[in-house]
């Protein structure tokens, strides 16, 4: 069994703009884990003087693609993570990530019926996991 909270180094397969403050990061990786919609990883930035930090961001993308997730990434002006993801990240960039995590808020087509999505601003992300899903 994989452990999804011990850290790996993904690397930026692609940046896409939605919004001038949101972005899409594609990271690939290395051990890579299905996931369930709804779930998120970690994302730990670690500067040369050796001070870390980290945030947590939802899985936008579908579980059935395998080697890489989406994160989406809104930017808060005085963040500590979301504007380095946001302004400086480019296509190769690495950095330290964990998960798939979470189980409170999964959802799986084997429960079926009629469903209710309803979420703002960043909030959609991990319910596009599960329209595209």
């Amino acid at each position: 069994m994989k452990r999804t909270l011990e850290w790996q180094v993904a690397t930026v397969k692609a940046v896409r703009t939605e919004t001038p403050e949101v972005k899409t990061l594609t990271l690939a990786l290395p051990d890579w884990t299905a996931h369930r919609p709804g779930q998120h990883y970690d994302v730990r930035l670690t500067a040369a003087d050796g001070y870390s930090t980290q945030r947590s961001y939802s899985i936008g993308s579908e579980p059935e693609r395998t080697g890489e997730i989406d994160i989406t990434v809104e930017r808060i002006a005085d963040g500590e993570v979301s504007p380095y993801l946001d302004d400086t990240v480019v296509v190769g960039d690495r950095f330290e990530v964990r998960g798939p995590i979470g189980g409170y808020f999964v959802w799986d087509k084997a429960i079926g019926g009629p469903l209710l999505l309803v979420a703002g601003g960043s909030g959609v992300v991990p319910l596009m996991a599960m329209l595209r899903h």
